[in-house]
């Protein structure tokens, strides 16, 4: 079962989208993606206290959907909706392993993947 931070935080983010539905020029598609982003970064993050997944499911949902918004403007996607989720569940996965490569000094695996990637791409090509 899950904790009661993470219904009340629920709860507030469907009485938000519900909320940005009476507003106009809104992107309820994007609101919803990065919401549900958001929400599954959320439910699978045990280790953290409510107040860090409070703020760490603010800034998801906000980046998913600044980041679907941005690509739809671009024209790389026609619909916000992937873009959203994936953004919402992306934004604090990334910024988490950058801030802990700073502290640390530990370079994040999937930044090793992509270097790797490049430079046998280089060789290859």
């Amino acid at each position: 079962m899950p904790d009661i931070s993470s219904g009340v935080i629920a709860g507030a983010g469907v009485a938000t989208v519900t909320a940005a539905s009476l507003i106009p020029g809104v992107n309820l598609e994007a609101v919803t993606a990065a919401f549900a982003g958001a929400l599954f970064f959320m439910v699978f993050s045990k280790d953290l206290s409510w107040v860090a997944k409070a703020g760490y499911f603010v800034f998801s949902w906000i980046a998913g959907y600044f980041l679907s918004a941005e690509m739809v403007a671009r024209g790389w996607t026609e619909t916000a909706a992937i873009p959203a989720m994936f953004g919402g569940i992306f934004a604090v996965v990334v910024c988490i392993s950058l801030m802990e490569w700073i502290q640390e000094g530990k370079t994040p695996g999937w930044i090793v993947t992509i270097a790797d990637f490049v430079v046998r791409g280089r060789r290859d090509g």
